[in-house]
């Protein structure tokens, strides 16, 4: 009996280890480098939804103020990265910033008040950092209390 050892196929199933390994490199790498824009992705926006936030805050008491005839205070409190809002002296809103520093404010004592006319007793900027130096400013005009935000500080600066 004759055997041709040409005719038996010899079957690869599988893969190899370093076959499994380069792949498995190739995706961690491809996840880290994702991850990491998608973090600051998401740094960003919750910079932009604060800075928005912060706006309408500020729009809001001076709104309040003419309405109900009543002083608000904003309270900032950079190195606790908050803010606080007061109906005459009631507490109405504390706001907590998560992953954003409230960086600096250039109201007096880091305070504005909306009298009952809804004037605010001064312009200012707060400016909002991320861990990654991402600013905004939140930008309050004198006297009308416009507002808007910007990526570039006012030019008085």
């Amino acid at each position: 009996m004759k055997y041709c050892y040409n005719s038996i196929k010899s079957s690869k199933n599988g893969f190899t280890l370093i076959e499994l390994a380069v792949v498995v490199g190739i995706i961690a790498t491809i996840t880290i480098v994702s991850f990491k824009g998608l973090l600051n992705m998401k740094l960003t926006m919750d910079l932009n939804r604060t800075a928005r936030q912060l706006e309408a805050t500020l729009k809001n008491c001076q709104s309040k103020a003419m309405y109900t005839g009543s002083y608000y205070k904003m309270d900032f409190y950079p190195s606790l990265d908050r803010y606080r809002v007061y109906c005459e002296t009631d507490l109405v809103q504390d706001n907590q910033l998560v992953n954003i520093n409230l960086h600096y404010t250039n109201f007096t004592n880091h305070k504005v008040y909306f009298y009952k006319t809804g004037v605010p007793s001064m312009g200012g900027t707060v400016t909002l950092k991320t861990n990654s130096g991402k600013t905004l400013y939140v930008i309050m005009t004198p006297v009308t209390a416009r507002t808007r935000i910007s990526k570039t500080p006012p030019a008085n600066w």
